[in-house]
């Protein structure tokens, strides 16, 4: 990851811009802290393709069928 502060990002962004077209990314900083992180747009789509299957995945693991309230509500009690 390619890191700039803000300043040298303005005076640089067509060079910047190049680089997250051939697939890095950048942090532009400010006063020392992170403002912003420009990616390139295929990253994107990779993590959320990434996000969705792991939420399927993650569903298919649930357990589903009927739920019975009072034995929830008794199991607790003495």
């Amino acid at each position: 990851m390619h890191t700039v502060g803000a300043f040298e990002a303005k005076a640089k962004i067509a060079e910047l811009l190049d680089k997250v077209a051939a697939g890095e990314t950048v942090l532009i900083t400010r006063r020392g802290e992170a403002a912003a992180l420009l990616v390139p747009p295929t990253q994107i789509a990779q993590n959320r393709s990434r996000a969705l299957s792991e939420i399927r995945r993650f569903r298919k693991s649930c357990k589903t069928g009927k739920v019975d309230i009072e034995a929830l509500i008794n199991e607790d009690r003495p």
